[in-house]
């Protein structure tokens, strides 16, 4: 199949990432490091366009099917010609600009969220709008910013109409959106502000606004489960977003079990000694030996620091090695001054240390308990999971033969676990050819729905002490 790769002549993304934002995930088990000797695709996957390439891509790669369930990136031959698809993030936004009729991103784009200077987490942008709502800026920010994307490709494209624009994200980032006051969302039981809406227009553009199912589980997750179809499945599955707040949403013989764990920002590289974000230079995977450690980074471009899916592949390292002990301890073995994984291109050292082993650990046992705390209200174990699907980037870049060891999904074998990419915007391109369907099927999502509290529940706290122990480890 050919598909064309847009690029600018400063580009500097691989080909990777640059079909990542168009809507197209291609596996690639190197992250983009050439160490797969171009044998998936006829270009190199840490090649760097500066200009428009047209490639060819087996059919499968365009996430046509994971596990039996389809995942067709092209919408439906009943969508308007034109339209745009928003992933409203906390941290970033991404627009893509489509054509249904030839099956091509006309523009496509990711950029900060503007209103990151007004609190880099949820909950310090709901405390600056509680503070000031009455004067909308962070609702004048990201619309401002929406607009002016919107703009820039039409001037560039003043024949083409856009008939419709769709919008996922949290459900604080919609009620900002919008201008919703947040007031019910400062403390437990967090209730959202009651939407009557969903339908918007700007110009001559519908806006339609996936709603959310509850304070925690946002239209970026309700767009992720029609992609995936979990309105419509008999079998048992769980979608798993994992950031700053772990979203979890099991389906369990027609019942929705949801959740959302505080798992801090260590999975985006967040308050790590040498963290960073998943960006080129970020040290994505990570293999422990006394004489030469080995790494990888993404673009393979030389390291920077350590995002959130090389942390992980860290832990597992310390957990194959003994240096983290069956009973969540660190061994007296462990250097003092943290472990060294490498040094930056100016001889700075990255190190590990005890403190993000502890970060990790906390953030790690969120997740796995979460996952327990969900089967268990369902009746089950988790054995019964007969998919685990992985939204967003770090599902792509992780290893999840390391993560098992760590215990990030419980005792969810690894055949069973699938990277789904970026989910809210295959939900909205799925969903966006008929429109029609799309109350009846969010409605019957709501009325499956059933969340969990999981700061006052017993059973999570108990896992929860239990996830920080590493009795029966598994081997790489």
């Amino acid at each position: 199949m050919k598909v064309t790769i847009y690029a600018s002549p400063t580009n500097k993304k691989t080909i990777l990432d640059l079909a990542e934002e168009q809507g197209i995930s291609l596996p690639c088990n190197c992250h983009g490091a050439n160490a797969c000797g171009g044998r998936l695709y006829d270009f190199p996957c840490g090649m760097i366009p500066n200009h428009d390439m047209t490639v060819s891509i087996p059919e499968r790669t365009i996430l046509k099917e994971i596990n039996g369930i389809s995942l067709e990136v092209s919408l439906s031959q009943n969508m308007p010609a034109n339209c745009i698809l928003i992933d409203l993030g906390t941290t970033t936004v991404s627009m893509i600009f489509y054509n249904a009729d030839t099956h091509t991103t006309l523009h496509s784009i990711t950029f900060p969220n503007p209103q990151r200077t007004y609190g880099t987490d949820v909950i310090s942008r709901i405390k600056y709008d509680v503070e000031f709502h009455t004067d909308y800026t962070l609702k004048k920010r990201i619309c401002d910013e929406i607009t002016n994307q919107f703009e820039i490709f039409h001037s560039a494209h003043p024949d083409l109409k856009i008939e419709t624009c769709l919008i996922g994200g949290n459900t604080t980032m919609i009620h900002l959106l919008l201008g919703f006051p947040l007031d019910g969302m400062t403390g437990a039981p967090f209730t959202p502000y009651p939407a009557k809406q969903w339908r918007y227009h700007y110009k001559d553009t519908e806006i339609v606004i996936l709603p959310w199912l509850s304070a925690f589980i946002g239209g970026d997750i309700t767009a992720g489960l029609l992609c995936l179809d979990f309105d419509r499945r008999l079998d048992t599955c769980l979608l798993a977003d994992l950031g700053t707040n772990g979203e979890l949403a099991l389906l369990h013989q027609g019942i929705l079990y949801t959740a959302s764990t505080a798992a801090g920002p260590a999975f985006e590289g967040g308050g790590l000694s040498c963290g960073c974000p998943a960006i080129s230079g970020a040290i994505a995977d990570f293999e422990w030996n006394r004489i030469m450690p080995k790494l990888k980074t993404i673009q393979n471009k030389l390291p920077i620091g350590i995002c959130g899916s090389g942390a992980i592949s860290i832990l597992s390292e310390l957990i194959r090695c003994g240096l983290l002990q069956e009973n969540g301890t660190l061994a007296e073995t462990f250097p003092t001054d943290g472990l060294p994984i490498c040094n930056t291109a100016t001889k700075n050292p990255i190190i590990f240390t005890a403190k993000d082993v502890r970060q990790m650990q906390l953030a790690v046992a969120a997740i796995g308990a979460g996952i327990d705390t969900l089967c268990i209200k369902a009746g089950i174990s988790t054995q019964h999971i007969n998919s685990v699907y992985l939204a967003g980037s770090f599902g792509h870049h992780i290893s999840i033969k390391k993560a098992i060891v760590t215990g990030l999904f419980s005792d969810v074998g690894i055949s069973r676990i699938f990277p789904a990419g970026n989910t809210c915007l295959r939900g909205l391109a799925a969903i966006a050819g008929n429109r029609s369907e799309l109350s009846e099927r969010t409605d019957h999502l709501k009325s499956i729905c059933h969340e969990t509290d999981l700061a006052e529940n017993d059973y999570f706290e108990q896992r929860f002490i239990q996830h920080m122990t590493y009795k029966s480890i598994s081997t790489l």
